[in-house]
This record gives C-alpha cells, sequence and structure tokens, in this order.
C-alpha cells in the first residue's frame, strides 16, 4: 500500500519517513517524503 506525503500529497515510494505533530492536544505522526522530511528537520533545528 502507497502512502502520501502529509505536506505535499505526493505518492511516497521506498522508505517511508514519519514525522510526528501536534493535533488536537495530541502527538500523531504522519508520512512524509524524503525532500518534506528534510525541509521538516531543518524547520525543527531552527
Amino acid at each position: 500500500m502507497n502512502e502520501t506525503c502529509f505536506y505535499c500529497e505526493e505518492e511516497i515510494e521506498g522508505y517511508l519517513r514519519f514525522a510526528s505533530f501536534v493535533y488536537e492536544n495530541d502527538h500523531v505522526e504522519k508520512p512524509l517524503c524524503q525532500h518534506c522530511y528534510h525541509e521538516w528537520l531543518e524547520g525543527i533545528k531552527n
């Protein structure tokens, strides 16, 4: 089953990367493509 990226909504092929987000006071993990995962990591570093 293919997943879609939480940010760009592109279909993710290969290795899935998950990022944690706060949604309605809960921590949820959402799949990200490689590009969006890299952008997310850079965002939490700053």
